[in-house]
C-alpha cells in the first residue's frame, strides 16, 4: 500500500485561501466544468439527506444539516475540458458535511460551517479534509456566474442584488467575472447600513459602481441581471418589476412567489431531480401548484453548458434560475483548492494510520 494512503492533507480555512481559494474566476472554471460533467452524465450524486427540526421553513429558523457526496468523472471528456479551459477531469469522490444554524451571526459566529472530504479515487481512503466554508460560499457564487455566462444577455450593465452578507459579496463578484459589462450594482438588504459597508468594501473590489438602495424594488425594476441571496421566510417579489430579457440567479428559498413564475420565458435549475427531492425551492413549489407545468422547466443549466439544450432564445427572454446547489461543484472546487495546495505545498499531513489493520493488535476486553 502506497504512503498516501496511510496520511491526509488537512487544509485549514486560512491554507484553502493560501491555496488560491478565493480567486472567483478559478473556481468559475471549477463549477463550469461540474455543469459540463453534469450535463454529460459523467457523475454520481444522491439526494441530499437533511436533518431538520421541523419542516422546510424551518432551515430559515433553527437551522439543517446537510451531507453531500458525489463523485465526477470526466476522463472521456479530458481533452474538450482542456480545450475549454475547465482543468481537466476529476475522476474521484468526495462529500460535503454542512450544518447551517442561522442564530449564528448573532454570537459573532459563522452561520455555516462544513467539511469536505476527498477520496482517492483507487483505495478510497480519504487523502485530503478541508475546511468547506471557503469552498461552499465561492462555489455557491460561481454558480449563479456560470449560469450568467450562459443564460444573461452578454452586454448586461445592470445587477441588482438583494443581500450584503457573505453569499452577496461571492455573488457579486462571481457575476463581475462572468459579465465583464456590468457597470452598476445596486444592493439592497433589509439593514440598510449592511447594504452602505457591503458597497464601501466591494467597490474596490469590483471597479464598478455600487449603489445601496433602501427599497428592494430598486433592486429588481430596470436590472439586466438580478440575484437574491438572503434569508427571507416569506416572499416579497412582485413579478411587475421584472423587465424584459432579465436574467434572474435566487439562490435562496423564500424570495420569489411561486406564481410570479410564470412570467419567465425560460426556467433553469441545477438538477431538477435535488430540486424535487429537497421540495423547497421555488422552482418545484411552482410546479407542484401548478403555476407551471414540469415542462415549463427548461432543463438543468448542465445541458446549456455541455450543449444539448439552448439556453436563451431571445434577447427579450425573461430567464429564471433557480439552483439547489449541487455537491459535485463542492467536489469540483474542492478537487482544485486540493491540487492546488499539493503543488504549493500548503497545508498540514495527518496520520491516517500506520499499519493496516493494526488496531486489531489491541483488541481485548
Amino acid at each position: 500500500m502506497s504512503e498516501k494512503n496511510w496520511s491526509l492533507l488537512y487544509l485549514s480555512q486560512e491554507d484553502c485561501v493560501a491555496a488560491g481559494g478565493t480567486k472567483m474566476r478559478e473556481t468559475l472554471k471549477a463549477v463550469e466544468r461540474s455543469f459540463f460533467l453534469h450535463g454529460k452524465g459523467a457523475f454520481i450524486q444522491p439526494g441530499k439527506p437533511v436533518v431538520r427540526w421541523g419542516g422546510p421553513e424551518t432551515e430559515e429558523t433553527s437551522g439543517r444539516i446537510m451531507s453531500m457526496p458525489s463523485y465526477l468523472g470526466g476522463k472521456e471528456f479530458a481533452d474538450e475540458l482542456i480545450k475549454r479551459d475547465l482543468l481537466g477531469p476529476v475522476d474521484t469522490s468526495g462529500i460535503k458535511y454542512i450544518p447551517s444554524c442561522p442564530p449564528n451571526p448573532s454570537k459573532g459566529l459563522p452561520r455555516a460551517t462544513a467539511i469536505i472530504i476527498i477520496l482517492d479515487p483507487e483505495t478510497l481512503i480519504p487523502v485530503c479534509v478541508m475546511d468547506g466554508a471557503v469552498v461552499s460560499a465561492m462555489r455557491t457564487g460561481a454558480a449563479s456566474g456560470v449560469a450568467a455566462k450562459y443564460l444573461a444577455n452578454p452586454d448586461s450593465k445592470l445587477f441588482g442584488l438583494v443581500g450584503g452578507s457573505v453569499q452577496g459579496m461571492t455573488q457579486a463578484v462571481a457575476m463581475k467575472a462572468a459579465l465583464p459589462s456590468l457597470e452598476t450594482l445596486r444592493i439592497y438588504d433589509l439593514n440598510y447600513d449592511t447594504a452602505v459597508k457591503f458597497a464601501e468594501k466591494m467597490f474596490p473590489v469590483l471597479n464598478m459602481d455600487v449603489i445601496p438602495v433602501k427599497t428592494v424594488k430598486e433592486a429588481f425594476v430596470d436590472m439586466d441581471v438580478i440575484s437574491t441571496a438572503t434569508m427571507a421566510r416569506e416572499p416579497y417579489v412582485n413579478k411587475e418589476w421584472y423587465k424584459p430579457g432579465v436574467f434572474h440567479a435566487e439562490i435562496s428559498f423564500w424570495d420569489t412567489p411561486p406564481e410570479a413564475l410564470d412570467v419567465f420565458d425560460r426556467i433553469f435549475v441545477d438538477d431538477w431531480e435535488q430540486v424535487k427531492h429537497h421540495g423547497v425551492d421555488v422552482s418545484w413549489r411552482a410546479v407542484d401548484q401548478g403555476v407551471i407545468t414540469r415542462e415549463g422547466i427548461s432543463g438543468n443549466l448542465g445541458e446549456v453548458v455541455a450543449g444539448s439544450k439552448k439556453g436563451r432564445l431571445s434577447p427579450e427572454d425573461k430567464i429564471f434560475f433557480n439552483p439547489i446547489g449541487m455537491g459535485i461543484h463542492d467536489l469540483s472546487e474542492g478537487y482544485r483548492v486540493y491540487r492546488s495546495a499539493q503543488a504549493k505545498g500548503v497545508g498540514s499531513q495527518m496520520s491516517y494510520f500506520a499499519k493496516a489493520n493494526g488496531w486489531l493488535e489491541s483488541l481485548g476486553f
